[in-house]
């Protein structure tokens, strides 16, 4: 059989192109583009499939899969689950503006784990064509495993391994927390779902939290105790109590223990009970002894001894009637070129007998020379020439308590807190100055103060702005008080006398 040529004709091959052409004219085309949902758990999506129309709808069939499995086919849903509907998509009315489209959504309501997947919304042409939707459902965290599941006792120095895992989608980050406080390695949260503590101690105690977390719905918590058990560590308040004759006093000790810890007290080597006197207190961690009406014999070294079945510890207090350190109360810089006038304070239930009042010009840093008991070592044993000023400033008190003022004859001291000042003469203008001081009261002299630095001024201030001057004892020039043990003997004559003088004078007058 031979082709004819009529059979290969340029106009037989036009009316193919034609009839190709016509074809394509009634395949229709998506509006919709595929895209990923991301949607959590319990919501409702729809999935969009908007295709143009044609001039022969009728020739072609629109069907939802998921998968392998078939949705819907047409306007007829195949699938009977009831969460899943047909939703028409709106054809545009003549007249209306954009383009002219129609097709099926398709909705899913209560989104659950298992809808998530590929759905295809496919046209059913010779040449099958398809747009696809990828449903993620996301899923709140929660937290599937703890342990230890509330509470862990652990010992003091052992490891401590607390472990928490969540699901959920996407994956859960797991943060950890300790209530009210940081975490043992001074960060504020530690992420993972093993948290290490390599070595217990009573600090590492409290309540831990895990918490996951990842942006969708509530987040899920759970808390573990840890609670370390320890001998216990005991934290005196104060280790030096002043106190006065027929005073109360307390002495405290702070006791860390788990578990809780028995506490007795002792007096030297005397264990103390419970008394008319002696009484005790307990407020969470604090050990308190309460000495009523104080007396000499109650003065000394106190022990606080604690114990449990781990171990036991002790804190040692001294309970005294010696002043407390002196507190300097004076501006810095001095209105005078050559003088100061040094202001204290000090707290003493008993009478101050006297003061030592140290001073020099300041040395520099690497020149300061103190010993292991506080005491100030003389300049010139390290070949120094600028050695301490030692200036005694003694009280003077009648027979009723009363404190001798130059400018007040006798006044009466009413409370534990007392004030002296006193006038450092012969200064050198514009140089740095510091000053130490201690006080003696019946009990004996109490510590040295802390160094207190002044400078005194280029020049003298208006005496309208100069500052009303302390008097009493602090008035007395330095070089006389600084004098020969018989020249102070003296000084306190010469005040009885004239104190004399004065009360006699007053008698006779009246």
């Amino acid at each position: 059989y031979t082709i004819s040529e009529t059979e290969t004709t340029p106009s037989s091959n036009s009316r193919y192109q034609d009839n190709y052409i016509e074809d394509d004219k009634y395949t229709p085309g998506f509006l919709t583009l595929g895209q990923k949902y991301s949607i959590a758990i319990g919501s409702t999506v729809i999935l969009p499939c908007k295709i143009n129309e044609t001039d022969k709808p009728e020739d072609y069939v629109l069907a939802w899969k998921k998968d392998i499995a078939i949705l819907t086919a047409g306007p007829v849903k195949v699938n009977m689950n009831p969460r899943i509907r047909l939703m028409p998509s709106p054809i545009a009315t003549p007249g209306s503006t954009g383009s002219t489209s129609h097709g099926y959504n398709l909705e899913i309501k209560d989104v659950r784990t298992t809808d998530a997947g590929d759905y295809v919304c496919q046209l059913g042409t010779i040449v099958p064509r398809e747009i696809v939707h990828t449903l993620e459902v996301m899923i709140p965290p929660k937290i599937d495993f703890v342990q230890p599941p509330s509470r862990l006792d652990a010992s003091k120095g052992s490891a401590i391994r607390l472990e928490c895992r969540a699901s959920g989608n996407p994956q859960p980050k797991v943060i950890w927390t300790r209530k009210n406080n940081v975490m043992p390695n001074g960060e504020a949260n530690v992420t993972g779902n093993v948290l290490e503590i390599m070595h217990a101690t009573r600090h590492t105690a409290g309540h831990y939290r895990c918490t996951a977390d990842n942006r969708v719905g509530q987040t899920d918590t759970r808390e573990i105790f840890v609670n370390v058990l320890y001998a216990p560590e005991i934290e005196v308040e104060r280790g030096f109590v002043h106190t006065g004759v027929g005073f109360e006093a307390q002495l405290t000790c702070v006791v860390h223990a788990e578990p809780q810890p028995h506490v007795i007290w002792y007096k030297d080597t005397t264990q103390l009970g419970t008394t008319e006197q002696h009484s005790y207190q307990n407020r969470g961690n604090k050990y308190s002894l309460v000495i009523r009406n104080v007396t000499y014999s109650d003065l000394g070294n106190y022990t606080c001894q604690a114990s449990n079945n781990l171990g036991r510890d002790r804190g040692y207090l001294t309970l005294s009637g010696i002043a407390s350190i002196c507190i300097f109360d004076s501006p810095s810089v001095s209105q005078h070129r050559d003088q100061y006038n040094i202001t204290w304070t000090v707290q003493s239930y008993s009478l101050i007998r006297e003061y030592r009042l140290f001073y020099r010009k300041q040395l520099p840093k690497s020149l300061n020379f103190q010993d292991k008991e506080n005491h100030i070592i003389p300049s010139y044993q390290y070949g120094l020439d600028n050695q301490w000023e030692n200036v005694v400033i003694p009280e003077v008190y009648d027979e009723q308590g009363f404190r001798y003022r130059s400018y007040a004859g006798f006044e009466h001291i009413q409370n534990t807190r007392h004030r002296r000042s006193f006038l450092i003469k012969g200064l050198t203008p514009s140089t740095n100055y510091e000053a130490r001081v201690q006080a003696r009261n019946d009990h004996g002299w109490n510590k040295l103060s802390s160094i207190f630095h002044f400078t005194t001024a280029s020049e003298d201030m208006e005496p309208s702005a100069q500052p009303a001057v302390l008097h009493g004892a602090g008035l007395l020039d330095k070089d006389f008080l600084n004098s020969s043990s018989k020249l102070q003997s003296t000084f306190f004559i010469t005040i009885i006398v004239c104190t004399l003088v004065s009360i006699v004078s007053s008698t006779l007058s009246t």
